[in-house]
């Protein structure tokens, strides 16, 4: 069986190691994969990327564990659910709103005693996951509930006007991708076969998609759909982030980087 990890916890200190070391402890047959460690704190809108775009890749009835924002509710709860034949576990922080909105899913409850601290959320993880593989993932017989989550959180969409998109940088990868929050199937909805230009500020625009990297030279911007299926800005073998000067959206920030997309 495998169990994934999803968290803001940064690879520096060591809570990743300890997270592993409780799940294991009751699970030793578990095959760990890291997706990352490294969202920005309480930074929602990137690690729901980031799941989103990942956990159709494993093999059915995976675990995908967030550990990201446990403590939004204290004390927390063990959400979990079942999508796309895939098993996603988090606490009761808005995930599963704000990454399947209008999705037909049920969401569990992990019926035990509240969470203190991590440390404990991640104890009563381990046993939830035991029980799961012993139910052979038949939640009915699992010590839980359907639960409708507390915490309701609104998926951060494009703005969509008669002649020009809004969009908003989700994510930046180590390269200095910038990742903007449209799809290729919304993207050719809105566009209908018109001529499109991506306005990045204090830059020329944009007026084609590349089909992969190496179609601009060393140096120059290109626009791409990604692996993911999402919108992406990048240079050639530089960053675009830090040469266009792109931000991560943050919530309840004043100054933000809004990529319009204007269709003619």
């Amino acid at each position: 069986m495998i169990a994934t990890f999803i968290s803001d916890f940064g690879n520096k200190d060591n809570a990743v190691a300890i997270a592993k070391g409780l799940i294991l402890k009751s699970n030793p047959e578990l095959r760990l994969i890291d997706i990352s460690h490294e969202i920005a704190p309480y930074d929602l809108l990137q690690c729901s990327y980031l799941l989103n775009s990942a956990f159709r890749n494993f093999p059915e009835e995976t675990v995908h564990i967030s550990m990201f924002d446990i403590m939004h509710r204290h004390p927390a709860q063990i959400l979990f659910a079942r999508i796309e034949g895939q098993i996603i576990i988090s606490a009761d922080n808005g995930m599963f709103t704000f990454t399947f909105p209008g999705a037909d899913i049920a969401i569990w409850k992990y019926e035990a005693p509240a969470s203190a601290n991590y440390i404990e959320w991640l104890r009563k993880v381990a046993n939830l996951i035991q029980e799961m593989h012993a139910a052979q993932f038949d939640f009915e017989q699992l010590k839980a509930v359907v639960f409708e989550p507390e915490v309701q959180t609104t998926p951060l969409r494009a703005m969509v006007k008669d002649m020009q998109i809004d969009c908003h940088v989700i994510h930046i990868d180590r390269f200095g991708n910038v990742v903007l929050n449209i799809t290729q199937e919304e993207f050719e909805a809105y566009r209908r076969n018109r001529q499109f230009s991506i306005r990045i500020p204090r830059n020329v625009p944009v007026t084609q998609l590349s089909q992969n990297y190496n179609d601009v030279i060393q140096g120059e911007r290109l626009c791409l759909f990604n692996s993911a299926g999402y919108l992406e800005i990048a240079i050639r073998e530089g960053s675009a982030a830090q040469l266009l000067g792109l931000e991560l959206f943050k919530k309840d920030q004043l100054i933000y980087n809004i990529i319009p997309i204007e269709f003619s």
